[in-house]
C-alpha cells in the first residue's frame, strides 16, 4: 500500500484559541470545589503541555493523589461540556482551507494534541471544526507529548496495514513543543506563529516551515515537501 502523507493537526494555538479567562476561572473554581492548594496558576503556561501533564502538576502540594485527579478530571470535562461554546473561542483564519486541501489518496488527516480526547471534541465543537480526523493522539495517558507522535505511528499500523515512515508524518502547531515532539520521532513539523510564539522565538527549534497562518497550504506543503 502506498504511504500517505499523513498530516497531524495540535488545536490550542494552532486550529483555535479558548479565551484565557474562560480556562482559568473554571480551574480556579474547581481548585476550590476540591480544596485542591496550587497557587501558581497565573504563573504557569500551559502552551504545549498535555492535559495529563498539566493536571497533575496541580497536585504537587497532595502528594499526586491519583483518585484525586481522576476526580478533578471527571470534574473538568463536565464543566467544560456544560459551558464551552462559541462564543469563548476564537476559530483561527483559514482553518477551512488547510484542513480541506489535505484531502483525497495522497494525505490522512489527523489530530496530535495535548488535550484528553473529550476536552478535543468539545473546543472543536465549539469552534465549529467539523472534518473526519483518521488519526487521533492526544494527552491523556502520557504526560510526556514526546510520546504521543507513537501514538499516532500506532494508529497508522493498525488501521492502513502498513509500516509507517515518520518522514511521511506533518505536525502543525504553534509552539515549540510541538516542534521537539516532531524531530523526536524523525517527523517534519510546520510551525505557525498563531499562538504564543513569534518566529523569532520559533526559529532556534528549526520547524522545517514557518508560516504565519494557515493560508495557501498548497505552497508551504511544497516547500515543505521537496525538502
Amino acid at each position: 500500500m502506498r504511504h500517505p502523507w499523513i498530516i497531524l493537526f495540535d488545536i490550542d494555538g494552532t486550529l483555535l484559541t479558548v479565551e484565557q479567562g474562560f480556562s482559568r476561572s473554571m480551574l480556579l473554581e474547581l481548585f476550590d470545589e476540591h480544596s485542591i492548594n496550587y497557587p501558581d496558576l497565573d504563573k504557569d503556561s500551559f502552551s504545549g503541555r498535555t492535559d495529563h501533564d498539566i493536571f497533575t502538576s496541580f497536585l504537587v502540594n497532595h502528594d499526586y493523589d491519583e483518585y484525586l485527579y481522576k476526580t478533578f478530571k471527571t470534574a473538568y470535562l463536565e464543566k467544560l461540556e456544560n459551558r464551552l461554546s462559541e462564543r469563548f473561542v476564537k476559530r483561527h483564519d483559514h482553518v477551512d482551507e488547510a484542513i480541506s486541501f489535505f484531502k483525497g489518496d495522497d494525505f490522512v488527516r489527523g489530530l496530535l494534541t495535548g488535550n484528553y480526547p473529550k476536552a478535543a471534541n468539545l473546543k472543536l465543537e465549539a469552534g465549529k471544526i467539523n472534518y473526519d480526523f483518521t488519526i487521533g493522539a492526544f494527552g491523556e495517558k502520557n504526560k510526556d507529548r514526546n510520546q504521543l507522535p507513537e501514538l499516532a505511528i500506532e494508529q497508522v499500523r493498525k488501521q492502513m496495514g502498513i509500516e509507517p515512515d515518520p518522514a511521511r508524518f506533518i505536525i502543525i502547531g504553534d509552539t515549540p513543543r510541538d516542534v521537539e515532539c516532531a524531530k523526536y520521532a524523525g517527523m517534519k513539523c510546520v510551525s505557525v506563529t498563531t499562538g504564543d510564539y513569534t518566529r523569532e522565538e520559533l526559529s532556534p527549534y528549526n520547524p522545517e516551515v514557518i508560516i504565519d497562518n494557515l493560508s495557501e497550504p498548497e505552497v508551504w506543503f511544497r516547500e515543505l515537501s521537496s525538502q
